[in-house]
């Protein structure tokens, strides 16, 4: 598998967002994965989906990684890019025009992949431990290349009791900006995916380590975010061995991660990247451990904000996965 990440990565198409022809791609068998750029978790797991689809489906596979992963959703909508990794925020402002004033009703999905787990990060040794205790300190909450990670935090802290106003709102560019911030002490707190790279570095430079503060009050539950920001819920992470910075349960906002497509896509193509991924997809857990909060058996969760394509509906219902609340979702988008 890793010498098979090193030819994908080996040939990525590092593309201009509007120069990439979707009919040339079409012509010559290509599948193209759009991510956020070259070190991100998108990208990494892009990477890994690339290398499982190109050696099931016996053709070129690339990754074309962008700045912000908003950025390729309209080349998604419009077929330009085949496929994508985003998040249901995204998608969902995307879909229904809240992003941009115009909607992108052509946007659909084919898979869940994993739960992403986001969290308000501080010095464990500054003495916080719940989100409410951010009142007052200097947070990073905008991130001006991650509008989605943006819309999270502010929710968070709104599921925490929290106003904008009752922080002090700190603007960065993206997670290692804060991060780093964090670690020079300029900001009490920052948010990233837990266990991330990122973030043990983080663990490994301040002194004492990080804390993940944990969600907490009476609106910190799913029928909150639901209201707020549809496709986030909150989520109990206990310790493991592979995030040793968590050392007692914490409650962190998590959100699922699709891969999105566009209603142009043919059914058979669908199709055979549906196939290829879930018949990949036990072997991906292994090789990434992000995956490991996903399996074959919620691949078709109704967590999306953006409808399943024919194709996948089709697939999820031959594999005795689609359900009532499926149904229920789709049809929310017909309201």
């Amino acid at each position: 598998m890793i010498s098979k990440i090193k030819g994908i990565a080996a040939s990525v198409a590092l593309v201009a967002s509007m120069g990439f022809a979707a009919d040339d791609a079409a012509a010559q068998g290509r599948v193209t994965i759009g991510t956020n750029p070259q070190g991100s978790l998108y990208y990494t797991i892009g990477s890994g989906i690339a290398a499982a689809l190109q050696d099931a489906m016996g053709r070129q596979v690339t990754v074309q990684p962008f700045t912000d992963s908003s950025v390729y959703l309209p080349l998604i909508s419009a077929g330009e890019v085949t496929v994508g990794l985003n998040s249901p925020i995204d998608a969902g402002g995307w879909y229904s025009g809240e992003t941009s004033g115009e909607a992108l009703t052509d946007l659909r999905v084919l898979a869940r992949l994993w739960p992403l787990r986001q969290a308000f990060i501080t010095r464990a040794n500054d003495g916080m431990t719940e989100v409410s205790d951010l009142a007052g300190k200097r947070t990073v909450i905008d991130m001006t290349a991650l509008t989605g990670v943006t819309a999270v935090n502010l929710a968070t802290i709104q599921a925490a009791g929290l106003t904008r106003d009752d922080v002090e709102p700190v603007e960065v560019s993206g997670l290692k900006a804060g991060l780093d911030a964090l670690v020079e002490g300029s900001v009490d707190a920052t948010a990233a995916a837990i266990g991330i790279p990122l973030t043990q570095q983080a663990n490994a430079a301040i002194p004492g380590g990080i804390r993940y503060l944990s969600l907490t009050g009476e609106t910190a539950t799913e029928a909150f975010f639901d209201e707020t920001l549809p496709g986030v819920y909150p989520l109990e992470v206990g310790p493991n061995p592979a995030m040793p910075e968590i050392t007692e349960p914490v409650v962190v906002s998590a959100y699922d991660i699709f891969l999105t497509t566009s209603a142009a896509l043919s059914d058979e193509e669908a199709t055979a990247i549906l196939t290829a991924l879930y018949d990949a997809f036990p072997q991906l857990r292994e090789d990434y451990p992000p995956l490991r909060g996903g399996a074959q058996d919620a691949m078709g969760n109704a967590s999306n904000t953006v409808p399943y394509h024919p194709a996948a509906i089709a697939f999820f219902q031959e594999k005795g996965l689609w359900s009532d609340a499926n149904e229920a979702r789709e049809a929310s988008f017909t309201q």
